[in-house]
C-alpha cells in the first residue's frame, strides 16, 4: 500500500510588499498571441515586453534606471 506524500513548501511564510507607483511602470499591454511565448525577458539594465499591436512584430524596451515615466 503506497501513501502519497505531500512535500512541504519552502515559500509558505514569504510575503511580498506591492511596488510603488514611482518604481513601476503602469499601462503596458501585453500581446495576447497564444505563439507569442515569451512575453517579457530582463536582464539588470533592460526590460522587454511584447506588446499588443496590429501588423505583429512589436516591442518595447524600457531601461530600469528610468522607471515610471507616467509618473513624472
Amino acid at each position: 500500500m503506497s501513501r502519497s506524500i505531500v512535500r512541504q513548501s519552502k515559500f509558505r511564510h514569504v510575503f511580498g510588499q506591492a511596488v510603488k507607483a514611482e518604481q513601476g511602470y503602469d499601462d503596458i499591454r501585453v500581446s495576447k498571441v497564444t505563439w507569442d511565448s515569451s512575453f517579457c525577458a530582463i536582464n539588470p539594465k533592460f526590460l522587454a515586453v511584447i506588446v499588443e499591436s496590429s501588423g505583429g512584430g512589436a516591442f518595447l524596451v524600457l531601461p530600469l534606471s528610468k522607471v515610471s515615466p507616467l509618473a513624472e
